[in-house]
């Protein structure tokens, strides 16, 4: 019996030292960049949210259980205005699928290293109805009850089968490659505060 009693205090110890917490996303930037036969372009997704689990232990993050991104696809705005935003829109199959997501599948990597961390991942990217596993580098800082991951993606659009937006008579053909970057801020749903 006093095994017994031993055996669920190092339990309750261990459950004490590790923890899954929830976040969600709190503020975000997520923009877009490429070239045209004529001009480089940008553009900004308006509308953003999100949660995930995260793990914890002593004040440390040791993984990520699971991380969700949901954008609005006719909330992109870009710097050439309403018609490349139509175009991109078409394009994009917004009527027929009005979201882009992300969903995390693993870390298959994390290190800390001046309270920046470092993570490998991979997750299913959602483009107009399309899903492709992508991997990326991302870096994660955690401040008090807020994380923030920030990273970088290339990306082939037909490879989500979007079509490059053609503009005034096929004067101006977008190119194949953007690039996509984020800012992503999560914060802990409970309150709870991390060094």
């Amino acid at each position: 019996m006093k095994k017994l009693i031993i055996f669920f205090a190092i339990m309750a110890a261990g459950f004490s030292l590790m923890a899954q917490e929830e976040f969600r996303l709190a503020k975000s930037t997520v923009s877009m960049a490429g070239t045209s036969t004529l001009h480089d372009w940008t553009a900004d997704v308006t509308k953003v949210s999100g949660n995930g689990q995260l793990t914890f232990a002593n004040n440390a993050m040791t993984g990520i259980k699971s991380l969700n991104i949901t954008m609005t696809t006719n909330s992109i705005k870009s710097s050439k205005g309403s018609t490349m935003d139509n175009n991109m829109y078409k394009e994009l199959k917004a009527k027929s699928f009005p979201n882009m997501t992300y969903n995390l599948s693993k870390v298959t990597s994390i290190s800390q290293k001046g309270g920046v961390y470092y993570l490998e991942t991979e997750g299913k990217l959602t483009i107009a109805g399309t899903t492709n596993t992508i991997a990326m580098s991302v870096t994660g800082k955690l401040n008090g009850t807020e994380i923030t991951f920030k990273g970088t993606k290339k990306l082939k659009m037909t490879d989500y089968k979007v079509e490059p937006p053609v503009m005034f008579l096929g004067t101006l053909k977008t190119d194949d490659n953007v690039t996509i970057t984020f800012e992503t801020t999560f914060v802990n749903a409970a309150g709870l505060t991390h060094k």
